[in-house]
């Protein structure tokens, strides 16, 4: 199996010692599947709906089975001028954008955003979460909360706030993880169930 991960710094792992982020921790032993991590920071939902077409072209085959998974929004929440970056009405749309044309591709799951540190950000973070949920659920799109389990925690802002307020180390990646890991959803998208 081939997985194509699109999405910002939460994707590609920044902060994290072992360069693995929650993506390559999730994907712990599963020789079987090739990751393909194309996070990119302070990326927001419009430049990761410009990139994903391209990018996920040249990697689709028909030799084995593939899976886009999306996850994104901490940059769009950020404020920009005294304005989140992006819109909510426009990273719903981006959502959307991106779950349809991917999903014409092959199997798609949507992992909410993780928190930061900042609280203004994070009650942004909580409303687009919410909306990503209700727009996944509408499009069938499986999409899995980090947001709340990672907030009650603790340790993900816990690091973020003792590195640059934003990306955990080692333990907060794996607490996120460790969700995805053990969500039905993701245990069915990567073949386990």
């Amino acid at each position: 199996m081939r997985l194509i991960a699109f999405g910002d710094s939460m994707v590609a792992g920044a902060g994290d010692p072992d360069h693995l982020g929650w993506v390559g921790r999730a994907l712990a032993d599963r020789r079987e599947i090739t990751l393909y991590n194309l996070g990119v920071r302070r990326e927001t939902s419009a430049d990761i709906a410009a990139r994903w077409p391209p990018e996920a072209k040249v990697r689709l085959t028909d030799v084995e089975p593939m899976r886009i998974v999306f996850s994104f929004g901490a940059n769009d929440c950020h404020l920009e001028g005294g304005h989140p970056r992006v819109a909510p009405a426009e990273s719903l749309k981006n959502a959307h954008a991106m779950l349809t044309g991917a999903g014409r591709l092959c199997p798609v799951l949507l992992v909410g955003p993780p928190p930061v540190v900042d609280p203004g950000v994070c009650a942004r973070l909580e409303g687009l979460n919410e909306h990503l949920r209700t727009l996944a659920a509408r499009l069938k799109v499986p999409f899995i909360d980090v947001l709340r389990p990672l907030m009650a925690d603790g340790l993900f802002q816990a690091e973020a706030a003792a590195w640059d307020g934003a990306h955990p180390g080692a333990g907060g990646y794996q607490r996120m993880a460790d969700l995805v890991a053990a969500h039905p959803a993701w245990r069915a998208f990567t073949g386990l169930d």
